[in-house]
């Protein structure tokens, strides 16, 4: 025991700079591995991460604003739409099909879980006025449009200074 607590003097390797090079480009390869893989996760590559899912047309015509929505394989019971004067939210939740935990996958790249977007409005619209329509997994949201008032002028008399 007495022996591992003395200091042991160890002959010093030198190591030529090219071959310290060599090692840094090692670790970066390694580095780059690791990071690849911790990036393949699937959190990282959750569709409702990332900006644009599910993706969203959104149009405008004289008298309403028009918005599809892609949500195949998405039961219109798990989808929810809210609409303010100028903004749109939709909600939703794609369910997996395969609950069963016997089954062992090869590859999985669909993405199962809850989704939200909230989006501008190129326009006002009337909330009360809307209407969505869910036809082979596109979500069609119609949203007609305020009125728009038209602007009054006042002329403003200036006064002046004494």
């Amino acid at each position: 025991m007495a022996r591992r607590l003395l200091p042991v003097r160890r002959e010093e390797r030198r190591v030529s700079p090219a071959r310290q090079l060599w090692d840094l480009f090692d670790l970066r390869t390694d580095l780059d591995e690791i990071f690849d893989e911790l990036m393949e996760f699937p959190f990282f590559s959750a569709p409702s991460l990332v900006a644009g899912f599910p993706p969203v047309d959104i149009a405008e015509t004289e008298n309403e604003v028009i918005a599809k929505v892609e949500v195949p394989g998405v039961d219109p019971k798990d989808l929810e739409v809210h609409v303010t004067e100028d903004t749109l939210n939709i909600k939703g939740e794609v369910k997996d099909e395969w609950e069963e935990k016997k089954v062992g996958y090869y590859a999985r790249e669909r993405y199962y879980g809850t989704f939200e977007r909230t989006l501008p409005l190129p326009a006002r619209v009337k909330q009360d006025e809307v209407k969505a329509q869910y036809k082979d997994g596109v979500l069609h949201i119609t949203l007609p449009k305020v009125e728009p008032s038209t602007p009054k002028t006042k002329k403003v008399e200036i006064e002046v200074g004494k």
